[in-house]
């Protein structure tokens, strides 16, 4: 700990002392709140809320767009040190790039933890205005992918930041990265999907975006559809074929942040920041 110390404090002022961190939690918010109000609404349109687990499906529904979120800011944090030219500082201040490196993704993940936590607290409270406090599902599901859900965003943050340290430059990195997720994963996996060929259907779980939806809406499918339908509940909601289990899925992006993470690693070590 004493010898990235300086950089972990250093990453901490600097996410203190910039309004990106607070402004991107402003829409988190928004959605928390939006999402989880109409998914009470739909829950009473079906009859009987009490028996569905709407509460924990639009939490999960508000975590997968929170764990974007938790992406975009460690990729804009990350790589505003090589817009802003100020990488090359940090690097002499801290005595090394990796211990640099290593600040920022614990930034970014403990960034996303904090919009996943805040999400889960604000979407439960508007889930139990808008459905009665009498007709919340029990607490199983709900705690279930909550946990899941901040686990996904920290390793969002992380594997953001990685992707700006990676390519180092702001705009092209938060391009890159909306892009894949927003388009591009999509249509990956819709082409795996409709290939024809099962082994190239049943990876598409193991694209990153989709392990964290596969991950996160696990315990909600499991409440809804019970244990045997759950994977087929999944796998309509994350758009893949044979889901695994949400450990293995949640396995699968840490793999993805690791990876990410390593690769940043050797690219920053290399690179002339002159």
């Amino acid at each position: 700990m004493s010898v990235v110390g300086p950089a972990l404090r250093a990453e901490w002022r600097r996410v203190v002392s910039t309004r990106l961190w607070w402004a991107l939690l402003i829409p988190v918010v928004a959605l928390a709140v939006l999402v989880n109000l109409f998914g009470s609404l739909l829950g009473e349109g079906l009859g009987d809320a009490g028996d569905l687990p709407v509460l924990p499906a639009s939490i999960a529904f508000t975590l997968t767009l929170t764990a974007v979120f938790a992406a975009v800011y460690g990729t804009v944090a990350a790589a505003g040190e090589f817009r802003h030219r100020t990488v090359t500082t940090a690097y002499l201040t801290a005595g090394g790039r990796g211990r640099v490196l290593v600040g920022k993704l614990v930034a970014g993940g403990c960034v996303g933890v904090l919009y996943a936590v805040v999400a889960v607290t604000t979407g439960v409270v508007a889930g139990v205005l808008g459905q009665g406090a009498g007709r919340v599902p029990g607490t199983g599901a709900l705690v279930g992918v909550a946990v899941v859900g901040v686990a996904v965003a920290a390793l969002w943050g992380v594997l953001g930041a990685a992707v700006g340290v990676l390519l180092a430059n702001q705009v092209g990195a938060l391009v890159v990265l909306l892009v894949y997720l927003q388009v591009g994963e999509l249509v990956l996996a819709a082409v795996m999907n409709n290939s024809g060929s099962a082994a190239l259907a049943r990876l598409t779980p193991y694209l990153p975006g989709n392990a964290g939806d596969v991950a996160i809406y696990d315990f909600p499918a499991r409440a809804l559809a019970g244990p045997d339908l759950a994977d087929q509940v999944v796998e309509q909601l994350a758009g893949v074929t044979a889901p695994p289990p949400w450990w293995g899925a949640l396995s699968v992006l840490a793999g993805w942040a690791a990876l990410a993470a390593v690769l940043a690693w050797t690219v920053a070590d290399r690179r002339d920041v002159t």
